[in-house]
């Protein structure tokens, strides 16, 4: 019987460690039916994702029992995913249901909190998760019209002093108007490590993110959405991206530079009508802290077949003076003393009909011919 409860209670940690369910769902419902039968159950849970599909009654009393903040003394990392084409809207929420959400979310002790595809909340929220690490907005929309439950046993959202702000990772898209709260009811995070999404970069986005990057280290751009489907410019494939994001020098600390984009999004980082990669880059000439730059190109998302022509088009001469620019800027040592590497890592569907030795001959030559200062300092790698 010793062993039987030891291993029972192992597994219970383990097993109810993360949960998932969408609200309103079957899942949902048999969720809280196991945790009324055994309560001790809640302090096993330290990661919840909630999904909302738009499917199904949010009037049901199942999910006020799984989300009751009071039994989750563990819970440490919180993700709450709306339905991408229409969002969750917050003031639609029972008001129930929409007030120990508030709570849930605000609890001290979070760690990591993921918001995705909510219209209507109120994210001032925040303020009161002192230990936050890792926050993740994308797709929220601001609204002062829903206020924040205060009945939690955490304080309320406050000013926090400099000291106290625990933020490393911010990872935002389309939320100017979270942004600009976050700004407002919290001290100003300075993360370690921050991923936009440049989709929809607008003018709110933009100005509050110039007071929030003086400290970071490692900057990612993406311009597909979280998804992984198209956003913004590269939807249509013709307009160049905000300049704000590819603006390095409000970076002051960077190490690590890591842009993710599809193949058609290219030729606009590249030699687009904005100031370029290779242009802005160049712009940190008199003092940067450049210690890799990761450029990772996904074909997989824009072929239904595999063409040959694809791979040839990413290495076209079109591109060559681009490419060459960046090698030139680059490849000057004193100008960028640290870097160690440049990485053009090329997604490749699986069902490619190409052997690897005829991509690793291709790529040598677009190594030696395209860009030879890197090739020659032993810092350029193209993986794929």
């Amino acid at each position: 019987d010793i062993v039987n409860r030891s291993w029972s209670h192992r597994t219970r940690h383990h097993l109810f460690q993360t949960v998932r369910f969408e609200l309103g769902g079957r899942n949902c419902a048999r969720l809280n039916e196991v945790l009324r039968t055994n309560p001790s159950l809640y302090q096993h849970i330290q990661t919840m994702r909630i999904d909302h599909g738009s499917r199904y009654s949010l009037q049901t009393s199942s999910i006020l029992g799984v989300i009751d903040p009071k039994q989750l003394v563990n819970v440490r990392e919180i993700s709450i995913h709306g339905d991408t084409e229409s969002s969750l809207h917050w003031r639609t929420l029972p008001a129930g249901l929409r007030s120990a959400l508030y709570d849930l979310l605000g609890k001290p002790d979070l760690i990591t909190l993921t918001l995705m595809d909510i219209r209507d909340i109120d994210v001032s929220f925040i303020g009161r998760s002192r230990r936050l690490k890792e926050l993740t907005l994308y797709g929220i929309k601001h609204s002062l019209s829903s206020s924040p439950s205060i009945s939690s046993d955490g304080p309320p959202a406050t000013r926090l002093a400099d000291e106290k702000c625990s933020l490393r990772s911010l990872s935002v898209g389309q939320c100017g108007d979270a942004l600009q709260c976050l700004r407002a009811t919290t001290v100003v995070p300075q993360p370690v490590a921050l991923k936009v999404y440049s989709g929809r970069y607008d003018e709110k986005m933009d100005t509050v993110l110039q007071v929030f990057s003086r400290n970071v280290e490692t900057y990612e751009i993406q311009c597909h959405g979280p998804s992984g489907f198209l956003t913004g410019p590269g939807m249509i494939g013709h307009l160049p991206l905000h300049s704000g994001v590819l603006d390095f020098a409000r970076l002051p600390k960077l190490k690590t530079l890591r842009i993710r984009l599809q193949l058609n999004q290219l030729w606009y980082l590249l030699s687009g009508l904005t100031p370029s990669l290779g242009q802005q880059i160049a712009r940190l000439r008199s003092t940067n802290c450049l210690e890799v730059i990761d450029i990772v190109l996904e074909l997989d998302e824009i072929l239904h077949y595999w063409m040959r022509s694809r791979l040839d088009e990413t290495l076209h001469p079109l591109f060559d003076p681009a490419w060459t620019d960046l090698d030139n800027t680059l490849g000057d040592k004193d100008a960028f003393s640290k870097l160690k590497k440049l990485r053009i890592w090329l997604k490749i569907p699986t069902h490619v009909v190409h052997s690897k030795e005829e991509l690793a001959s291709r790529f040598s030559v677009f190594k030696e011919t395209v860009m030879p200062n890197l090739t020659r300092r032993g810092i350029l790698e193209v993986v794929h």
